[in-house]
């Protein structure tokens, strides 16, 4: 079921790609952007994060702290997330988080000229194809959360197809409308503690 705004973000746990335990509770007081996406070897999916990377800052300027959750396992993401990210990389591997959120997928999914369009992009930016390494199968939507420092979901975006994952200027924008307000900020992740892992 999705979830509604001013409903109770769904609590998890669960390992980062750093090693690293992260609960939604070391979250609290902060503005929390949960972005997820598919299977870590997903192009598309790929091909987003590199662009959200490159704009990371603007995010920040809005206060915003961030996860991002795959349903892969540690290993997979370890393996296809080798360059350096400014936020933890959720494992949910058994789609415990996709499932408490209302992470929805289908095969009507891929049946999109946006899906089309960024394949052609990913496999132009010589990104890999993921045909045989779609840990948790191949069917899942990206979707976007915006959490308040209260713990309460204040945005809430679901993906109708493969390649619908909000942009970093489309947060921007929403984060903006919300006005929200910063109150404690966690640090982005340095190049450093990704060269660790």
């Amino acid at each position: 079921m999705k979830l509604k705004i001013g409903n109770s973000a769904p609590l998890f746990t669960a390992e980062a790609m750093t090693g690293k335990i992260v609960s939604l509770d070391d979250y609290r007081n902060n503005n929390l952007l949960i972005k997820f996406y598919r299977f870590s070897s997903c192009p598309i999916c790929n091909l987003h994060l590199r662009n959200f990377v490159k704009h990371f800052d603007d995010i920040q300027r809005q206060g915003l702290s961030v996860l991002c959750v795959f349903h892969s396992p540690i290993s997979s993401m370890k393996k296809n997330q080798a360059h350096a990210l400014p936020s933890e990389l959720i494992a949910d591997p058994e789609k415990k988080i996709f499932r408490s959120y209302g992470v929805e997928s289908s095969w009507t999914g891929m049946i999109s000229w946006n899906v089309v369009r960024d394949y052609f992009f990913a496999m132009k930016a010589g990104l890999p194809s993921g045909m045989l390494s779609h840990d948790g199968g191949i069917k899942g939507h990206p979707a976007d959360f915006i959490i308040n420092r209260d713990g309460k979901l204040v945005f809430a975006h679901y993906g109708r197809n493969y390649a619908d994952s909000l942009s970093v200027a489309d947060i921007v924008t929403i984060a903006k409308e919300l006005k929200l307000t910063t109150f404690h900020k966690i640090p982005a992740l340095s190049v450093a503690e990704h060269s660790e892992t």
